[in-house]
């Protein structure tokens, strides 16, 4: 006779907004139902979005307390729509946002914010890859269409956005620089690019640029568009040092530089197409995501690790361990 699944699992839980969430091993087990696969958890990915919803300032809050964490990777414990024991990423459906999230033993999912992982996908990558390397992708190749011979400045450079931008550029025959904040960020930048430490202002660095990737934003982002060539592209992706900008739109009109967002939202159907290709290219080495891993119980010291700026790469909180 087959033994009764524990009633209760380990995890993660907001029990308060503004808080950082505890660890606690009286979390009600999960069981799947009508529309919803239960998932053993690999690992849950611990993004800025995570911190925002636990803040309380996020515009959707989950009934408290909740389980935090929208993206992680686990393998199928029991479901209508998919094989028990496939390997699975998970995003979508509200989760950590609307709904209970990932970081815990078990997580009962939306069958439609599963997603089956390709054929020798690592299980940590693939709870943290979706949103870094379909974001490097759509900026460089669908909204900056780098190509073989330009010139090309990446922001942010050793982050996860942005050294996978650095790759992907590089690997479409462009001649990469790479932009970091600080000295000690310099050799996360990926092999190939040339690296740049501080700001650029006007002519600094080895301008002028074909193509800007921006993941920083801030009051420094005039000057680093003055760096692009007229007629040149700069393409927005990220603003961690700051959402505001003030720009002379004379000036702006003059030097005549193509400005553009990216939305993921708008853009979520190119992305979910792209994913298993990026996650094989990541898996098999082709391209590489630095991921900090940390234990479900040294949860705090990532979710302060991440606050200060000091990852090197996607945090990742593991669940489970490997199967």
């Amino acid at each position: 006779m087959t033994a009764a699944p524990p009633a209760t699992m380990r995890g993660l839980r907001v029990g308060a907004f503004g808080r950082v969430p505890e660890v606690a091993a009286d979390l009600p087990r999960p069981a799947a139902g009508p529309g919803t696969t239960l998932v053993r958890m690999a690992a849950a990915a611990l993004g800025h979005l995570d911190r925002s919803v636990a803040s309380g300032t996020f515009p959707r809050r989950p009934p408290l307390p909740y389980v935090p964490c929208g993206d992680g990777a686990g393998w199928v414990e029991e479901s209508a729509a998919f094989p028990r024991g496939a390997l699975v990423w998970l995003r979508g459906g509200g989760l950590g946002v609307a709904r209970d999230g990932v970081a815990a033993e078990y997580a009962a999912v939306p069958d439609e914010a599963v997603h089956l992982a390709p054929d020798g996908a690592d299980p940590l990558l693939a709870a943290c890859f979706f949103s870094p390397a379909t974001s490097a992708h759509l900026s460089v190749h669908e909204l900056a269409d780098v190509r073989a011979g330009q010139h090309v400045l990446v922001t942010g450079g050793a982050g996860a956005v942005g050294s996978l931008a650095v790759q992907l550029a590089l690997r479409a025959g462009a001649d990469v620089t790479a932009l970091v904040s600080r000295p000690e960020r310099a050799p996360l930048v990926p092999d190939g690019a040339r690296v740049l430490v501080g700001g650029v202002d006007g002519g600094a660095g080895d301008g002028p640029y074909d193509a800007l990737v921006e993941t920083v934003g801030g009051p420094g982002l005039p000057a680093r568009l003055d760096a692009v060539r007229p007629g040149g592209v700069a393409v927005i992706v990220g603003y961690t040092a700051g959402t505001r900008v003030e720009l002379d739109l004379p000036a702006r009109c003059v030097h005549d530089v193509d400005l553009r967002f990216l939305n993921m939202i708008r853009r979520a159907p190119q992305a979910f197409a792209l994913a298993d290709g990026l996650l094989s290219r990541l898996s098999a080495g082709d391209l590489t995501l630095a991921v900090d891993r940390y234990r479900l119980d040294e949860a705090a010291a990532a979710w302060q690790a991440l606050a200060a700026g000091g990852a090197r790469g996607r945090v990742v909180l593991e669940a489970t361990g490997d199967r």
